[in-house]
């Protein structure tokens, strides 16, 4: 599961939201619900309540003060620098309530972040000092977490670097857009909060703070141990393979040392880092002795953090082993090749139950059983990992943590959480979208049935009583939302015995998003991804938000409610300008236009080019579809063909110049980012390339054609021909075949070019791409990172008549599509899918059902599926229009 999700799940069971919806919903710190003293303004900021004295003149930079504290001491903590800042006139922000402060420090919280309750922001050297030495008087020596980025000032709650107080943005080094400073030259870089303080090259540590710099390093962190290299990293604390120094110790070999940081990674309840570990030492010694769980060598502190270590265990993760050998992510697999595979899953579960037979004969609920914390030994043994929610059934505590699908319903308790996990694992080994299955339990029996028709498998292999545990229907252990339910209509819509219903399949999906629809909110219009809650206009954009809901509402030829169209040209007069066509302000005003509403388009346009957002204007280094120069020319490019205005032809034509220097220049540094998958589409050179090919089609001219070559060349350079004849983009150890980050994503673009260019060498990708979405099993159903994407891709070959290696297009097509049976839901009656992670719905076009509507539209009825990529251009052709206030055009 990808961390970021789990604070966008607190607020709402069938949608993401956002984190601070769930902290209103509970209690504030008595501070945030205050008058706000004369002479000041407060202001919210997500989490975060700004308060700053009027007339302030802050600098844009400095040294920052940030107070930490725990759930016991946070309130007091907040009262008391509230009422120093206000009487000294210091600005300074707060988390808004305990709700907040736990999500901030809690166990997958970035570590960047951890720890901050309050931050205050100094004019000056002289009020930094002032300041801490004032409140040092005052919280000095209360308990609270080491904010890691920071130096700590004397024993704490107290810390101070030097960072940034406004926000503001520049494209880092690996591409990305990243908070930044400005040097004393002018330029930026990147204001980085790493895991240790540490200052810009150009700042002098003030004098005052040297005898604190003097103390961290007399700090002594010694353990008798060699760390080899880090397993892993969470806000509580490191993971760490290691030696002892002393070959005595564990008989000399490899040791693992967990690491435990006091007041830090917060579970639920608001127990931290340290007491999960020694919890997890006593469950370990209650269960020494049995070959199923590691050793325990010994208990250790350094400096103020407890280790934890343990003997290492030899052999891979029950989900690395499921990676590498799972059979329906690769194409043609025989038979013989699923049975085998079936064979190895139904062994393996047996001996995870045998294993977790005699843990529970020492008393012990494991309560954390999922893929990760499975050990596979190479005699066949299995070995459990990481005891910290572990509880003696006698004693029973709930789990406050889990990962999801394998978290039971808290209706089961004692053994039967584990019985439920293990019925979740015997599924998840052979279809592994169990996480969905919070939304609907009922989801269970489909999925089991269709298991059986790729695997044989023994009579009573699926523990269907506890995959279909009974549960309350109401009140707060309910198994699922009721508005989402087991449908048997909505099945039927996807995997009828003939052929599909396109007008009822349109009028489903279209009918869920109407359902879904917030227009009593101004954050967004139609749940999505958490991107959607992202930097700038994520909640109006093409991928995440309303505007491109809307535009595969009307590319799909279903119902747009005008009083929808209302209240995204409300956003986009109300919300700041972005630059950029997928998630920034120039693709809302593209859906505007699209829509027909092209005077509110064009008045953004105008916006942009004010604040200087245009092809002309924005950074180099800012190169794709997200935020940069191709996403904005392909939209200047939009209107030259609506509008008539050659103004933007020539805006667009000054966008593929300064990516073709781009390109250029990035060449160098080529070989130092393949495979961390920046490339791609919408981050990759792709999207430049695509603009180059729009251009070529507008006035012919081949040296276009030509950086669309470079520009595929870069995104295939980072490609894999895998030994299953798949090409696919390298994304560290995995490899990607989606539309967003993969290489279906390059492929589109490839075709577009190769429509020009047949007998291009680069023809030679497009059979291994295709083959890449020649499978059976996409763990998500959405259009950038799913099922729909590689619908989208093999309709374009096919509506193309392209060569796929001999695939049968049709019949690919055809499978795909019945095959999001396994991801269907309905929500309110209607067909609907949850979003990436899978743990909730999703209505946008990136992830949820606006993306599967303009797949299904391309595929059933021939119409236009991804924006930018349609049939002859642009939607809306009517040259009217005022003249664009670009660059070009002045």
């Amino acid at each position: 599961m990808d961390v970021r999700y789990e604070p966008f799940c607190f607020a709402d069971p069938v949608f993401y939201d956002t984190p601070e919806r769930w902290q209103r919903a509970v209690a504030d710190f008595p501070a945030t619900a205050a008058a706000v003293p004369a002479g000041w303004t407060r202001a919210w900021h997500g989490l975060w309540c700004v308060c700053q004295p009027d007339g302030a003149r802050l600098p844009v930079q400095g040294w920052k003060i940030h107070v930490s504290a725990t759930p016991d001491n946070a309130e007091r903590i907040v009262d008391t620098v509230y009422e120093y800042c206000i009487g000294r006139r210091v600005a300074f922000k707060f988390l808004r309530g305990p709700a907040a402060l736990l999500m901030q420090n809690s166990k997958y919280a970035p570590r960047g972040a951890s720890g901050k309750l309050l931050t205050l922001y100094p004019v000056d050297e002289t009020e930094l000092e002032r300041t801490l030495s004032e409140l040092d008087a005052l919280v000095g020596g209360e308990p609270g977490p080491y904010v890691l980025s920071d130096l700590r000032w004397n024993a704490g709650p107290l810390y101070t670097r030097y960072g940034a107080f406004a926000e503001f943005y520049h494209v880092g080094e690996g591409g990305a857009r990243e908070l930044a400073l400005r040097r004393p030259d002018g330029g930026l870089v990147t204001d980085r909060r790493g895991p240790v303080f540490s200052l810009p090259e150009w700042v002098k540590l003030p004098a005052f703070l040297e005898p604190q710099l003097a103390a961290r390093d007399a700090q002594r962190f010694e353990l008798p141990y060699q760390i080899e290299r880090v397993l892993h990293f969470s806000n509580g604390g490191g993971i760490y393979l290691a030696r002892p120094n002393d070959a005595a110790v564990a008989g000399g070999g490899k040791v693992v040392l967990k690491e435990g940081r006091p007041y830090s990674g917060l579970d639920q309840g608001g127990v931290d880092a340290i007491a999960r570990l020694g919890h997890e030492r006593e469950i370990l010694d209650r269960l020494r002795g049995l070959g199923c769980v590691p050793r325990v060598v010994e208990y250790a502190t350094a400096w103020e953090h407890h280790f934890l270590v343990e003997t290492f265990v030899e052999g891979e993760t029950l989900n690395s082993a499921f990676v590498r050998d799972f059979p329906l992510v690769h194409p043609g697999q025989s038979p013989e090749k699923l049975a085998d595979y079936a064979a190895w899953a139904v062994r393996t579960a047996d001996r995870v139950a045998r294993a977790l037979a005699e843990v529970h004969e020492r008393g012990v609920v494991f309560g954390d059983l999922h893929p990760n914390n499975v050990m596979l030994r190479p005699d066949g043994g299995v070995v459990f990992l990481d005891f910290e929610l572990a509880s003696p059934v006698d004693d029973y505590t709930p789990p406050r943590l889990g990962a999801g699908g394998f978290a039971a319903p808290r209706s089961l308790r004692g053994f039967d959480v584990d019985r439920y996990a293990l019925a979740s694992l015997r599924l998840w080994m052979l279809l592994p979208v169990v996480a969905m299955l919070h939304l609907d339990r009922q989801k269970a029996g489909q999925l089991m049935a269709s298991i059986q028709r790729y695997f044989p498998l023994p009579d009573g292999y699926f523990d269907t009583g506890y995959l279909h545990a009974a549960v309350p229907e109401a009140g707060p252990d309910r198994s699922g939302p009721p508005t989402v339910t087991a449908d048997p209509h909505v099945a039927t819509l996807l995997d009828p015995d003939g052929p599909h219903d396109w007008p009822s399949l349109r009028s489903s999906l279209s009918a869920a998003i109407a359902a879904a629809a917030t227009p009593e909110r101004t954050d967004r219009l139609f749940p999505g991804d958490i991107e959607q809650f992202a930097r700038g206009g994520h909640g109006h954009g093409l991928a995440y938000g309303a505007a491109g809901v809307l535009y595969a509402l009307h590319a799909g030829g279903a119902q747009v409610d005008p009083a929808h169209v209302d209240w995204l040209v409300e956003a986009s007069r109300r919300d700041p300008v972005t630059p950029g066509a997928l998630t920034g302000t120039h693709g809302t005003a593209y859906a505007l236009d699209v829509l027909g509403r092209r005077d509110a388009a064009l008045n953004l346009l105008d916006r942009l080019a004010e604040a200087k957002m245009t092809a002309s204007g924005i950074g180099d280094a800012v190169a794709d579809l997200t935020e940069g120069l191709a996403g904005i020319g392909l939209v200047d490019l939009h209107f030259a063909r609506v509008t008539g205005h050659s103004a933007w032809r020539d805006s667009a034509l000054l966008a593929a110049d300064r990516l073709a220097a781009h390109l250029a220049a990035a060449g160098e540094r080529r070989a130092e980012r393949l495979g961390e998958a920046r490339e791609g589409l919408v981050h990759g050179a792709s999207g430049a390339a695509l603009l180059a090919v729009r251009l070529y089609e507008e006035t012919g001219d081949t040296g276009l054609l030509d950086l669309a070559e470079d520009a595929l060349r870069r995104d295939l350079d980072a490609c894999r021909n895998m030994a299953d004849g798949t090409v696919q983009l390298a994304d560290g150890t995995r490899v990607l075949p989606y539309v967003a980050v993969g290489s279906a994503g390059i492929g589109l673009v490839l075709r577009e070019y190769l429509a020009h260019r047949p007998d291009s060498p680069l023809a030679a990708f497009e059979p291994g791409i295709a083959r890449a979405c020649d499978v059976e099993f996409v763990i998500q159903s959405g259009l950038f990172n799913g099922r729909a994407g590689m619908i989208t891709y093999l309709t374009r070959l096919r509506d193309a008549a392209a060569d796929a290696g001999g695939l049968d297009l049709d019949a690919v097509i055809e499978r795909h599509i019945r095959r999001l049976t396994w991801h269907a839901m309905s929500y309110r009656g209607h067909l609907a899918f949850p979003g990436d992670q899978l743990l909730r719905l999703s209505m946008d076009l990136a992830s949820g059902g606006a993306g599967i509507l303009l797949a299904l539209n391309a595929a059933l009825a021939a119409g236009d599926a991804l924006p930018f990529f349609g049939r002859g251009g642009s939607t809306a052709t009517t040259p009217t229009g005022k003249a664009p206030q670009t660059a070009a055009a002045r």
